[in-house]
């Protein structure tokens, strides 16, 4: 029996596929994936694989990017706009999604942002900078003390980042919540 018929596809689907093989065996495995794992799950050949991504970082960098994407599709920040907002709300509903969020993908959340790639290609801040505006938003209305934000922010995603790694080592989630959500209450109190 030979091999089978390989199928042709569109370039932008090709790399796709790629993308959705490395997120599967990322999410399953974490860091101990690598380009041979992802070229046999996506059925190309590694000469494919580099087609579309220079490099293995190229690639981890892109799924991140999904990954960060599908969170703030998720969690969309609200605005000020239509009524009022409970911006302490907000920052607590904001840690709940992160914790549930990052709890589902530990895998994979462990290979994009903690691990060799997250110190060789950190996170463009975008956790500190939603944070921050989250913070800003809330001073403006009143319901924040007047903290500086981007260093409150980067310390907040320090501890909002722990919990989920502490739920996965066993400790209880609602517990976790509850005192992060304290934490911050405390933090932001005006």
């Amino acid at each position: 029996m030979g091999k089978p018929a390989r199928r042709r596809l569109q370039p932008e689907a090709r790399r796709q596929e790629i993308v959705e093989a490395a997120e599967r065996l990322l999410q399953r495995d974490g860091s101990r994936v690598r380009v041979e794992d992802v070229v046999r799950e996506a059925g190309v050949a590694k000469g494919t694989f580099f087609l579309y991504f220079p490099s293995w970082d190229d690639l981890l960098e892109t799924v991140r990017e999904r990954l960060v994407a599908e969170f703030d599709r998720l969690y969309p920040l609200p605005t000020e706009v239509e009524a009022p907002v409970d911006w302490p709300a907000v920052m607590d509903a904001q840690a709940a999604a992160f914790i549930d969020f990052a709890a589902a993908r530990q895998g994979i959340g462990q290979a994009l942002f903690h691990s060799d790639f997250a110190e060789r290609r950190p996170l463009a801040l975008h956790a500190i900078v939603r944070l921050a505006a989250v913070i800003r938003a809330g001073q403006e209305a009143g319901a924040f003390a007047p903290v500086e934000p981007e260093a409150t922010a980067r310390l907040i995603y320090a501890a909002i980042d722990e919990a989920p790694r502490a739920v996965a080592m066993g400790a209880d989630r609602d517990a976790t919540l509850g005192a992060l959500q304290h934490l911050l209450r405390r933090t932001l109190a005006p």
